[in-house]
């Protein structure tokens, strides 16, 4: 007998079902959707009775983004049944061409009894060995960034941005398979505020990732949240997440420092302390960038066209972006009230931000994919 919470989650995933088609253009006519107690069989489609079957206990013990990639998958095999006409229920090359047109990526595109493994290990370590070279790297140098010694700091953050545009302007024209990963960073707000959104444009415009502001199902509470996105080489995604989180701390333990020098709705001042921080961490790496475009130019004279380093598009990442998000749209946010004077000094005091590896709540995850 199915309980109240559970109905919920059918009635979610009727929701998700309609979306997904939308997404991906498909034009498929939604199933029966059933719970079973299975433990072993996740997920299950049965053509004879156009049924999809999930396991309670995937919805119960796996974050909802894991629900709906096996979800993707038996709706993968309703594709080889009601479009391919397909009489096997097999994980052929039908099948394979299933998963490409509704965005299911390794390896939640192998056989139903695989899924329960892929489902309770670690997601799988994508990097490559010049990759995980990188991140020993600019580990080394974030620990320096934490240095007493401002001038040893400083330097040591330039370093390590100088070091991570080098890598991905050779990424970028890397035509080896595709080394791209996406983390999801569940806010556990309903709403995103304008800080948040510009921390995002921060990891967007210099640390090399795609970001995309989205929502998930909680099961556990019927509630939808907002998310964070982050899509990019797979020793990328972690350098931002960790920028994330450290710009998180760094705003709440310097405006209370630094709240009683400002009056007014406190609420406001906050959010416009927050900004200029921002803004001013910003602006430092755009100089920052700045004087790497000009060192690689040097360094590459005669070899590139100059100013070309500001203009290379990551093509693999583009269409992996794509891959998982095929009808993106681009929305403007309406702009946030800023009051002057703690915007104002926030910027001088954002300036003076140095990324280090200062971040040790590991429940949020920032501190744990540095490690080496």
């Amino acid at each position: 007998m199915i309980n109240e919470l559970q109905q919920l989650w059918l009635n979610q995933l009727v929701r998700e079902f309609t979306d997904i088609c939308f997404q991906y253009r498909l034009e498929l006519r939604p199933p029966i959707l059933e719970l079973s107690n299975a433990t072993k069989q996740l997920g299950c489609w049965l053509p004879g009775q156009r049924t999809i079957r999930l396991s309670r206990s995937l919805i119960m013990e796996n974050p909802w983004d894991v629900v709906l990639m096996v979800f993707k998958h038996e709706m993968a095999h309703q594709v080889c049944s009601e479009i391919f006409a397909c009489r096997n229920n097999g994980h052929d090359q039908h099948f394979q061409q299933a998963c490409r047109m509704l965005g299911v990526p390794p390896p939640y595109n192998r056989s139903s009894g695989d899924l329960t493994e892929v489902v309770c290990r670690p997601p799988e370590d994508r990097q490559t060995t010049a990759g995980r070279n990188i991140i020993v790297r600019i580990n080394k140098l974030l620990a320096l960034a934490g240095s007493d010694n401002e001038h040893e700091a400083a330097l040591a953050m330039q370093r390590a941005t100088e070091l991570l545009h080098r890598h991905n302007l050779n990424a970028a024209t890397d035509t080896s398979p595709s080394t791209c990963t996406r983390l999801i960073i569940n806010t556990r707000k309903k709403q995103i505020p304008s800080f948040r959104r510009s921390i995002c444009a921060i990891l967007r415009d210099y640390f090399f990732v795609q970001i995309i502001c989205s929502s998930i199902y909680d099961p556990q509470t019927d509630n939808t949240y907002k998310t964070i996105e982050l899509l990019g080489r797979a020793e990328n995604v972690p350098v931002a997440e960790h920028c994330y989180y450290f710009l998180e701390q760094q705003l709440e333990g310097l405006w209370q420092k630094n709240r009683h020098k400002f009056r007014g709705n406190t609420r406001t001042a906050k959010n416009s302390y927050y900004l200029g921080l921002l803004h001013g961490f910003a602006r430092k790496l755009a100089a920052q960038v700045q004087s790497n475009e000009r060192i690689n130019e040097q360094a590459l004279s005669g070899k590139i066209t100059p100013g070309a380093l500001a203009v290379t598009t990551d093509n693999q990442l583009q269409d992996f972006v794509g891959f998982h998000f095929p009808r993106l749209k681009t929305r403007t946010v309406r702009g946030a009230r800023i009051y002057r004077q703690p915007y104002d000094e926030a910027v001088a005091t954002g300036k003076t931000i140095v990324l280090n590896r200062s971040v040790t709540d590991k429940k949020k995850g920032a501190g744990g994919l540095l490690k080496r």
